[in-house]
């Protein structure tokens, strides 16, 4: 009895161990990669069909625009039931065809009450903050992210793109 329970609980290891794999594996489809298809605890899925799609799109219609030869592309999240519009952005570099999702949701500026906040002098509650000859991405905004969300303090949060990393490291 005891040998027929210890196998029964090494093969639940295997399958939850095989299970956990496959969501933490690259996905390739339609001539791209992502390296990540989802985050613990987060509800955007970065692999869907639609989503792999928009990525292939974004490298054969756009110009890079960050780091000398990527492409950040960010989107309005498809996930569901927050009270505001949460955005989303990968770092894709088209010569790889390879897309490194940011493990954090962006957001507009809001106060403690969740009323709006001016992040700029034009009166933008949202602003980014990159360009093509520098591997810096700056974000005016909300960080919404599972225990590491962090509301706009007058200042922007800071990033940069860590090659060894491979993706946006945040600046302290």
């Amino acid at each position: 009895m005891l040998k027929k329970t210890s196998l029964m609980f090494a093969a639940s290891l295997v399958i939850l161990g095989l299970s956990s794999i496959s969501n933490a594996a690259p996905k390739t489809k339609y001539g791209v990669t992502v390296v990540e298809c989802e985050f613990d605890y987060e509800d955007e899925e970065f692999c869907t069909d639609s989503r792999l799609k928009s990525y292939a799109k974004v490298i054969k219609e756009r110009k890079p625009n960050f780091d000398g030869n990527k492409i950040i592309y960010a989107f309005e999240t498809n996930a569901k039931g927050y009270m505001k519009t949460l955005y989303r952005l990968v770092v894709i570099d088209p010569a790889k065809k390879r897309v490194v999702p940011f493990g954090y949701a962006l957001s507009a500026a809001t106060d403690g009450e969740g009323n709006a906040v001016a992040v700029n002098n034009k009166g933008d509650t949202i602003h980014y903050d990159f360009n093509l000859k520098s591997n810096r991405f700056c974000f005016s905004g909300d960080i919404d992210a599972y225990r590491m969300s962090s509301g706009y303090m007058n200042e922007p949060f800071c990033f940069k793109y860590d090659k060894s990393e491979q993706g946006l490291v945040r600046e302290y």
